[in-house]
């Protein structure tokens, strides 16, 4: 495998960690509430830009947790076992 597809594979299994993780996180939350603790949104709001025919509004953000964060190191395992 080239390069480019290992940082395309690597890229798309750490997404995938944090938001299954973040997933698990959010379920178990009532049972184990640390799980959902982080630091909250983090990230840009509201980045505008206006050319006067096209205008674009865009919002990024990433709702971290510690359960998507352990998700992430489990990918990044995974992904150094392939």
């Amino acid at each position: 495998m080239n390069r480019s597809k290992n940082t395309g594979v690597l890229l798309l299994m750490i997404v995938a960690g944090v938001l299954i993780g973040s997933l698990i996180g959010a379920v178990l939350s009532s049972f184990a509430p640390r799980l959902n603790y982080g630091p909250g949104p983090l990230g840009v709001r509201e980045l505008g830009i206006d050319l006067k025919l096209i205008t674009f509004n865009m919002t990024f953000l990433v709702d971290l947790n510690l359960a998507g964060l352990i998700g992430l190191v489990l990918a990044a395992l995974l992904f150094k076992k392939l």
